[in-house]
């Protein structure tokens, strides 16, 4: 009888939850900001999705209401939920309506600005194209976003836009592509860092280079959003590394593919030679990614390169922490059958480190 009257209650509390859910849609969808702070206030949950799989943010984007959006991504609106029926986001939506600040807020707010949608493969930028939506696509554009990722009819945002006569987004798109390729051909710092010219890295630094700035746009080996160090580091360049961090380069940025460290680098790639130099400047040494929860000490041992894992213990690395799979350095160290490495982890000098 207990067990029934539980049950019961569960079913009723969920059916009340969902009126909710449905009330806040309806008032986002009428942009009553007066209502919806009012659900809000009173614990409705601000994620919920109505009955055609819709949250609420998904709903004001698509209407383009700026302040409702801004009042639901407060409450904690999440970016990155897809709706039921396409698997397209809230920035999907934004990118169809056509309104330029709802999407600048939604990517202040982490929303992926070239999240694809499963169905159809559309990207924002695509769908702007597609909605010929001028200024959102210039937008999106100026952003960041691929111009290159095709939708499943291996269409792009540009491809789109021929077809469908749109020649001022015709315009918009290919004066980008100048604009891209104008600065790929002016930055050189990173091809200098590949040569380890570091004659011309100090000439570029004297220059007024900003050391600490990431890449706009991915240079052969140097992905988007990389900095001179984050680069350095990740191929070895111990002197460039050296000399970048005399001139105030920022141990502490990530890249912005997975959130990386300079160590995470260092250790994914098998580079002892600057991790003293890093951490001595404020590199995170046991920074944990986002990504997998793995530390710069998971990279180097999953990657088998011992004389890393040797350097990342003897500058204080945790070797018991867990990445989101579980596994410590040594479990990978064991899964990957790395006897060196085994030997290593369980010396009582490291294995009691913590």
């Amino acid at each position: 009888m207990t067990i029934k009257i539980i049950i019961s209650t569960a079913i009723f509390l969920l059916s009340v939850f969902e009126i909710k859910a449905n009330e806040l849609c309806l008032a986002v969808k009428s942009n009553n900001l007066v209502e919806a702070s009012r659900l809000l206030e009173h614990g409705i949950d601000v994620n919920g999705k109505n009955a055609l799989g819709y949250t609420p943010l998904m709903l004001s984007a698509g209407l383009g209401n700026y302040q409702m959006c801004d009042l639901l991504l407060s409450a904690g609106a999440d970016v990155h939920i897809l709706d039921n029926r396409m698997g397209a986001t809230a920035l999907h939506k934004s990118a169809q309506s056509g309104v330029v600040p709802v999407a600048e807020l939604l990517i202040r707010h982490g929303a992926f600005i070239d999240m694809r949608s499963p169905t159809n493969g559309n990207t924002p930028l695509i769908d702007a194209s597609w909605y010929r939506n001028a200024a959102m696509v210039k937008y999106l554009l100026e952003a960041g976003a691929n111009y290159t990722i095709e939708a499943r009819g291996t269409l792009t945002a540009q491809v789109i836009a021929e077809n469908a006569g749109d020649k001022h987004i015709v315009k918009i798109i290919e004066d980008y592509i100048k604009k891209v390729n104008l600065y790929k051909s002016n930055t050189t710092i990173y091809t200098e860092i590949e040569n380890n010219n570091i004659a011309e890295i100090e000439k570029l630094i004297s220059d007024g280079l900003d050391i600490n700035a990431k890449a706009d746009h991915t240079l052969n080996g140097a992905l988007k959003g990389i900095t001179p160090l984050l680069y350095a580091s990740r191929l070895g360049k111990s002197d460039i590394v050296k000399l970048l961090l005399e001139q105030g380069a920022n141990p502490r940025i990530v890249d912005w593919t997975m959130k990386s460290t300079v160590l995470h680098k260092s250790g994914y790639m098998g580079h002892p030679e600057s991790i003293d130099r890093l951490v001595i400047a404020g590199a995170e040494l046991n920074a944990q990614g986002p990504y997998n929860g793995y530390t710069a000490l998971h990279d180097a041992v999953w990657h088998g390169h011992t004389k890393t894992v040797i350097a990342l213990l003897d500058a204080g690395a945790i070797p018991n922490l867990e990445g989101l799979d579980g596994n410590t350095p040594l479990d990978l160290a064991v899964k990957y059958n790395y006897t060196d490495i085994i030997s290593i982890l369980s010396k009582p000098e490291y294995s009691e480190q913590n």
